[in-house]
């Protein structure tokens, strides 16, 4: 696989679409023929299709897939070349998500078969925000807090199978990736006892991107998520030429939208999964 030429292609997509086209998940499989499907065209590479295994909580694996496309050749009978090359690498049998952020993708999806299940908006704001985040305090990320912190994850995201299945060793990986150091990683404590954590990054298109926010559930309601979230927005501000913040998050968690559109953060991107029913 040409590592190179296919960076150069996702970043591409990224300045074009404003946001980058693979999740952190997908993106760390990307070095992985078995995971991975690359399509170039006259020297070129013009598609990438990558999958990904989440172990989940009850110990069984979902599998998910997520694709990269050109802007030029983004209708339906690419998107089916593209899919079935991408589905043809998880394991027969096994239920299977896709992640899209194209309506030609969408109707190729609709068209085989596979229906909406989730939907994830992403959501901007201008920076700094004009809100504070109380007498809260927050400290950088330790190595002793790991076990605490994939503890609140899990909790804090158990009816999302591939936030939850975050692992020691993803943690790990994710901790290594450009931005996602342990340097934009808040936590919130009391009494020694970390209540939630806001981790943060600078992308490549120099967004303030809280990549992801959680609370302990046992503390939920008393506005941790907020001050956290806001907490983040002021760290992210402070980085040189940052003045757009921005996260995902899944629509159906009407409380976390609300508190969201309430910073002044509006709608700009919708990703939807996708699954095709087993009878």
């Amino acid at each position: 696989m040409h590592d190179e030429r296919v960076g150069r292609f996702l970043e591409r997509l990224e300045e074009v679409d404003g946001t980058f086209p693979l999740s952190d998940a997908k993106l760390a499989q990307i070095k992985n023929s078995e995971r991975t499907v690359v399509i170039e065209e006259d020297g070129s590479v013009v598609a990438v299709g990558v999958v990904a295994e989440h172990p989940q909580l009850d110990g069984s694996r979902h599998w998910s897939v997520e694709t990269a496309l050109d802007p030029g050749l983004r209708f339906v009978q690419f998107e089916n070349r593209l899919l079935s090359s991408a589905l043809g690498l998880v394991p027969g049998g096994k239920q299977v998500s896709v992640w899209s952020q194209r309506h030609s993708l969408d109707h190729a999806l609709a068209d085989t078969g596979f229906v909406v299940v989730r939907e994830l908006a992403y959501m901007t704001v201008q920076l700094p925000i004009d809100s504070t985040c109380g007498d809260r305090v927050t400290r950088m990320l330790r190595s002793s807090d790991t076990d605490s912190i994939l503890a609140i994850n899990r909790a804090a995201f158990s009816s999302h199978r591939e936030a939850a299945s975050l692992d020691s060793g993803e943690f790990t990986d994710l901790l290594d990736q450009p931005g996602l150091g342990p340097e934009g990683f808040l936590v919130m404590e009391d009494d020694n006892e970390i209540l939630g954590f806001c981790w943060t990054r600078v992308n490549a298109t120099r967004d303030g991107e809280i990549f992801r926010v959680a609370v302990s559930p046992h503390v939920q309601g008393q506005g941790l998520g907020r001050a956290l979230v806001i907490a983040g927005f002021n760290h992210l501000a402070t980085e040189p030429d940052v003045t757009r913040g921005t996260l995902w998050v899944d629509l159906s968690n009407t409380a976390a939208v609300n508190l969201y559109r309430d910073l002044g953060m509006v709608d700009t991107l919708i990703n939807r999964e996708f699954e095709r029913p087993i009878f």
